[in-house]
Parts: structure tokens; sequence; C-alpha cells
């Protein structure tokens, strides 16, 4: 893979090793005790960015048979997370308990073999949350001094529905690879 530096890639092998040797949650602190890298030295090298799927297209062309037929699919899946300082934490749709909740979104792109029933992860992101809309707040307990002629002030309608969807969320995203799942499915011949 071009624009890789000698030390990434020594850093991305250890890594990919350690990962599958790892007791329990795999945390910058539990991987420096299964390697001999330190946790400075994983969180300095988790900053840089990476080209995951561009990694990935190269794992896929030797792994897929080009003799099979593939398709790329898309697939969102909830997360529950509690606590206040999950990052992006908000209220999305649990399908398991049929209404939205607390917690993490992910949206995954894989490419599937029909015949093997095999799927690859491509790329996963995680769904940024949205901003809470705010409830309207209630008339206070005596109206008739609320509503004089002074401190009558016009408001501004409250829109009900978000300024982002779900589908425009889905699109930043597929601008992103736009121009890679279509490169992908030529290098089979699709």
């Amino acid at each position: 893979m071009p624009g890789i530096s000698q030390p990434q890639k020594k850093f991305l092998i250890t890594l990919f090793s350690t990962i599958l040797l790892v007791y329990g949650k795999v945390k910058f602190t539990n991987l420096s005790r299964y390697s001999y890298l330190s946790e400075k030295t994983y969180r300095r090298h988790f900053l840089k960015s990476f080209n995951f799927p561009q990694f990935n297209q190269y794992f896929l062309e030797s792994a897929l048979n080009p003799e099979h037929t593939v398709i790329a699919v898309i697939d969102c899946s909830f997360l529950r997370k509690s606590g206040n300082k999950t990052d992006g934490k908000g209220y999305f749709y649990n399908g398991v308990a049929g209404k939205s909740e607390q917690g993490l979104e992910i949206s995954v792109i894989s490419i599937v073999e029909i015949e093997s029933r095999l799927s690859y992860s491509l790329s996963l992101q995680q769904t940024p949350s949205r901003p809470q809309i705010k409830s309207v707040k209630k008339l206070p307990p005596n109206p008739k001094n609320c509503w004089s002629k002074k401190s009558r002030k016009k408001q501004e309608p409250q829109s009900s529905t978000p300024d982002t969807t779900r589908v425009d969320d889905g699109s930043t995203t597929s601008k992103e690879y736009s121009l890679f799942l279509p490169k992908f499915c030529t290098l089979f011949g699709r």
C-alpha cells in the first residue's frame, strides 16, 4: 500500500497481532500490556490518519473469489451506552427494542460474496449525534400579567423536524466513498 512509512507499517503489524492476543477490552493500556510498545506510542499513532477503506480494499482483492458475484451493502447497528462522557452519544433507533434509545449508532459498508455467503467489512463509521430539540416552555401560572401589550412579542414558529436526517447523514458519508465503490467493483470485472 503506497504512502505508508516503515514505522507506521511496523506499528500496524504489531497492532493487528496484539489485538488477537488481548484478553478483555482493547484499550491502549491493555495493548501496551501485551506488546513491547508503550501506551503513549499507541496514542501517538492513533492520532495519525490512516486510510482503512483502501487497506481493506487491498485485503479484499486477495480474499474474494473473482468468479463469485459480489454486492455492496450498508447497515446501521445500535450500541447501548450509558454515562455522560461518551463522545457522540445520542438518541438512535434500536431495532431490537423497537424504539429510540440513548447510545451510539454505527454504519457499516460491506462487500458480500453471494455464492459463499461471506461478508467482508469495507468501512465502518460512527453516525454523528443530532442536537436535541428543546421542548416548548409552559405558560406561567398568571397569564393576564404575562400577555399585556408591553410584553407581547412575536415569536418565531419552531420547527419540529431536525435540520439533518439520516438520509442526509448517509449522503455525506457516501460522498466520501462514491469514488471508491465503483473503482472497487471494476477491479473484479463487474
